[in-house]
């Protein structure tokens, strides 16, 4: 039996072409495939079922393909690969920011939507296995810098008043390999593959936006970061503390002291 009899997919597609097309090339390919058309369907063939990776269409009726990625991010542990006629690059950077793995713009081969969701499956076995070997050991200490300490696990980062800031899993686990290689210069590439585990593309500014969010979160002033720093035509770096004169505190605690 191949290892793909194995493997569910769920087709999130509205389009009855596509979505016949597709779920019959999986098939054939030896797949287990089933096929819904909108957010409600989908929740239905979610319960009591195994999923390992979900085709999601951006252009759906009600909840739209973003939506919809966002809350499987928060609720399953499954690939996720956007379909999507949309190639403009704000788009593919927000639906991986939404939480998807990769994405696929229509028309598209049926070779290379095979060769990635071949590619999604791996990672996210690979990050499977990983959760599952650091859930069976002790909870690793907080990663403490610049009078502030992260908590990975907990998706946590605590300023130097004490504040908790809760960070997504994107976020925690970049500001950890920032951290883990603190006034080192990191290459969006490698911070591409070590943080979103996929390969670089030119266009992905996935990695930018992550960066803004997360100064937005940490930084005294987003606009002027003393932490994160931007290293033009390379990438960034966590700075080392030396540099480092002003204490960053959460959005929230500044929005506060300007309110009080």
């Amino acid at each position: 039996m191949s290892e793909a009899a194995n493997q569910h997919i769920l087709v999130v597609e509205d389009d009855d072409f596509v979505r016949g097309v597709v779920g019959i090339y999986l098939n054939d390919e030896g797949y287990r495939v089933t096929s819904v058309t909108n957010g409600r369907e989908m929740r239905v063939a979610l319960t009591g079922e195994c999923v390992d990776l979900v085709l999601m269409d951006l252009r759906l009726p009600g909840e739209d393909g973003f939506m919809l990625t966002r809350y499987l991010r928060e609720h399953h542990d499954c690939g996720i690969i956007i379909l999507t006629t949309r190639s403009e690059t704000t788009d593919r950077v927000a639906g991986l920011e939404c939480g998807a793995d990769d994405y696929i713009v229509k028309p598209f081969a049926e070779r290379e939507l095979l060769a990635r969701i071949r590619s999604v499956l791996r990672r996210t076995r690979t990050r499977r296995i990983v959760t599952t070997s650091d859930s069976s050991t002790s909870a690793q200490p907080p990663i403490s810098f610049h009078g502030c300490a992260l908590d990975v696990g907990a998706g946590k980062f605590r300023s130097p008043t004490g504040a908790e800031i809760p960070l997504t899993n994107n976020e925690a686990r970049l500001l950890e390999h920032l951290a883990r290689n603190i006034g080192t210069v990191m290459s969006r590439e490698d911070l591409i593959a070590a943080v979103l585990q996929r390969g670089w593309d030119p266009c992905d500014r996935s990695i930018d936006v992550l960066v803004t969010r997360l100064r937005q979160k940490i930084e005294l002033d987003p606009k002027r970061p003393t932490m994160i720093r931007t290293m033009r035509g390379t990438g960034y770096v966590l700075s080392p503390e030396t540099q480092d004169r002003r204490q960053p505190v959460a959005a929230d605690q500044r929005r506060g002291a300007i309110l009080n």
